[in-house]
């Protein structure tokens, strides 16, 4: 059933996923102390200015916490603006994680005009993390014309409404095709009794770079290499219709 979720529809789900951040916590704090028991009492001082973490999520790291713990500034896809129930996005495979990170530092030039993306390759952070649940939709199982409507580029006034569905029905997970890499999948959890990992696993370093025809990324200390020329994005108008020129 595509425009509810009613508790028979749901299905088990385990996987690891994996999930790209920015992961500046630390770093960043560095700069302002002269050592260790500063940056601690920093770091306090900062976690305590912002809003406090879900009861339910208190017992994950905070790359597993943070997408719960902040009210929506825009639309994504299973997660309207201004919801304050929190939506963990990932990919089942690091290569479609990535794919999402180049469409979107893509999207943000494009819609920057006056921004120009550096000639100087950028530093994320991909790790993984046990998902487990009894109960979750999976739109891959939907039939095609179903998933073309969950897929729109642009227009997730659907998937909002399967999200409210799939949360009122107790789903913890929506299982979906990626709309950037055609043959990947990705995961929305919606409630953090789904991560079976408190903490995450199989930390890897990337650097991304812009070119003339996309951007690459290359994995640091691994063997990780992948390409995503715009042609990959000509879906979705704001990037067929812009310029990183």
């Amino acid at each position: 059933m595509t425009n509810a979720a009613p508790r028979s529809d749901l299905t088990p789900y385990r996987a690891a996923v994996w999930r790209f951040v920015e992961d500046q916590n630390i770093s960043s704090t560095m700069k302002l102390v002269d050592g260790l028991d500063e940056q601690r009492i920093l770091e306090e001082l900062l976690d305590a200015s912002k809003p406090p973490v879900p009861a339910p999520c208190q017992h994950l790291h905070y790359l597993q916490f943070t997408p719960f713990r902040y009210a929506a500034r825009y639309d994504t896809r299973f997660r309207p603006r201004g919801e304050r129930r929190g939506v963990f996005y990932a990919a089942e495979s690091v290569q479609t994680a990535a794919t999402e990170v180049a469409f979107y530092r893509a999207l943000f030039f494009i819609e920057s005009p006056e921004t120009k993306a550096h000639d100087a390759p950028f530093e994320m952070t991909a790790f993984r993390t046990l998902i487990r649940t009894e109960a979750s939709v999976d739109i891959t199982k939907f039939g095609a014309e179903a998933r073309k409507v969950y897929a729109d580029p642009v227009d997730y006034a659907a998937c909002h409404k399967l999200a409210e569905a799939a949360r009122k029905a107790g789903a913890e997970v929506i299982r979906f095709p990626s709309v950037r890499d055609h043959a990947g999948v990705n995961v929305a959890v919606l409630d953090c009794a789904a991560f079976a990992d408190a903490t995450p696993r199989d930390m890897q370093g990337w650097w991304f770079r812009f070119t003339e025809h996309g951007l690459f990324a290359t994995q640091r200390f691994g063997k990780g290499r992948l390409e995503f020329p715009y042609e990959m994005f000509a879906n979705d108008p704001r990037i067929s219709g812009g310029s990183l020129s």
